[in-house]
């Protein structure tokens, strides 16, 4: 059984290295995941994500106080939570009381990851996900009595550990980056939904009009980042025209790399033009 382990943040990354080793020794059949690099430094490869979700049955989601906001520790949890039974997405705390979560992650019965009884009840509840293969109670018991003080010991570890000043701010990633990975995992996740519903041709309409909601939010809040309103996106059968203007005082210039990234992820040229027409930039990557 596939254990999803999603992290952000040193910390959080020690915790999903330390569940990884650990959760087989307590419960062979399960096969944890977690990627090498840490999402926010754009390690992550998307393919890599959506490949991993789709397979997944169960998720962890490690969370210290510096990353209960991540964008992406949000997303993915948001994710596994429309693959399956809610109950089987379960965040781990760690520095953190059950009361300290709000938004989405509130949703889900969290652990104390430095609660015995609570860790515990994850792995008995990790063993009741696999159908047909459980380990027996007493089994159980015996191998998590055995295992528990070595995860106790690095959890212990982590909790000392401080994070470094400014550790946070100096590996999030622009929010315009991360909403366009942000949308091409929602893009992929939604045709292999459709495919696997086999209903491709009524899905590809209800899918054709969600992904022009999603790609037309997109563009609005990747232009708001950088002080920019949206007014109008129409779409040609060869390119996306953005009307758009500068929302504060005097002018601004768009950099030739955020259009060049908005035409990447739209997956087709982008010409941005004013309030009266006027052509101001367009994107010059070729997509034919």
């Amino acid at each position: 059984m596939k254990v999803f382990l999603s992290w952000s943040g040193e910390r959080s990354r020690q915790v999903a290295e330390a569940l990884k080793s650990w959760l087989p020794d307590v419960i062979q059949e399960i096969d944890p995941w977690i990627s090498t690099q840490d999402i926010a430094k754009g390690g992550r490869g998307v393919k890599e994500i959506t490949h991993e979700l789709a397979a997944t049955d169960f998720g962890v989601i490690c969370i210290t106080p510096e990353n209960v906001a991540s964008a992406w520790i949000n997303f993915e949890a948001g994710s596994l939570a429309k693959q399956f039974d809610i109950a089987h997405v379960v965040p781990f705390l760690i520095d953190m009381k059950i009361a300290d979560l709000t938004g989405p992650l509130s949703q889900f019965q969290a652990t104390i990851g430095d609660n015995r009884d609570d860790v515990r009840k994850l792995v008995g509840d990790i063993n009741k996900a696999l159908t047909g293969r459980a380990v027996a109670e007493d089994r159980l018991d015996r191998a998590f009595t055995r295992s528990w003080p070595e995860l106790e010991k690095i959890l212990q570890d982590v909790r000392g550990t401080a994070p470094r000043e400014g550790q946070r701010h100096s590996v999030e990633r622009s929010d315009s980056e991360m909403l366009e990975e942000i949308l091409l995992l929602v893009r992929k996740q939604e045709y292999r939904q459709a495919d696997m519903e086999g209903k491709m041709n009524q899905a590809e309409e209800k899918l054709s009009r969600s992904r022009r909601i999603s790609e037309d939010e997109f563009i609005a809040s990747s232009f708001a980042k950088i002080g920019w309103q949206v007014i109008r996106s129409s779409w040609e059968n060869t390119g996306v025209n953005i009307t758009a203007h500068y929302a504060g005082d005097g002018s601004a210039s768009l950099s030739r790399d955020f259009i060049e990234r908005m035409a990447k992820a739209l997956g087709r040229p982008v010409v941005v033009m004013g309030e009266s027409g006027n052509v101001i930039t367009r994107s010059v990557s070729n997509f034919s």
